[in-house]
């Protein structure tokens, strides 16, 4: 009598899934947006991106210089726009502006990296999920969240409201800069190298003062991320 050979089902799955043929994944694009548009003094820069870099520069420019790099499938680049708004407040950048037809659910996200240049008086309102954002030489206020991504500020002027799940955040004050801090954090830390004053302290929760009676208002909250004033 022939004896029939054992197989388990695991091996057996495992037999058919390295024959099966292997699915090829659709090749990835990178497209470039480079544009430049105006903005009013003290005007207001909004940015919503989900994934890539956001760096953002400072300087004596009286525009809004955006250089951009975009990766995904080309029907994604198609369908998923880069949209650049000119407001009465200032500019609004939406990194994933879908189209009104577009009904694809999963992968709906066009990694986008940004390098922007604008007048160093320009306030911030910068969203973004798992990105790092890193900015410079600004002197209006910046509100700057991310969920994952760390967030470093120098030469900060004005007020910061930074915000991070999972990230990091350290803030460069200008030369003379100050005013009131507040801390929350659920496991993060707060370390200052600019002889901050504590008036109130708890196991999650921080406020003071920094520098010399400044009108400022510094606000960090996290999750598991520190802080770091410098």
């Amino acid at each position: 009598m022939t004896k029939l050979a054992y197989i388990p089902a695991v091996a057996l799955l495992g037999l058919i899934t390295l024959s099966a043929p292997a699915v090829a994944r659709e090749a990835q694009e990178t497209e470039r947006v480079d544009r430049t548009v105006n903005i009013r003094a003290g005007g207001q820069l909004r940015l919503k991106n989900f994934s890539g870099r956001v760096t953002i520069s400072g300087s004596k420019r009286g525009d809004v210089a955006i250089h951009a790099v975009r990766r995904a499938t080309r029907d994604r680049l198609d369908h998923i726009k880069l949209q650049i708004t000119e407001t009465a407040s200032g500019v609004t950048i939406e990194a994933n502006k879908k189209d009104s037809d577009w009904d694809e659910r999963d992968n709906n996200v066009v990694e986008t990296e940004f390098d922007i240049q604008l007048p160093e008086d320009v306030s911030l309102d910068v969203d973004v999920f798992s990105s790092d954002i890193k900015v410079s030489g600004v002197s209006g206020r910046q509100h700057l969240h991310a969920f994952s991504g760390d967030i470093d500020v120098t030469g900060a002027a004005g007020s910061v409201d930074a915000e991070t799940f999972s990230g990091d955040i350290e803030v460069g004050l200008a030369s003379g800069a100050g005013g009131r801090v507040s801390f929350d954090s659920f496991s993060g830390s707060l370390r200052s190298d600019s002889g901050m004053t504590a008036s109130t302290a708890s196991r999650r929760r921080i406020s003071g003062e920094i520098g010399t009676g400044g009108a400022n208002e510094y606000r960090f909250k996290t999750f598991s991320g520190d802080v770091r004033i410098k």
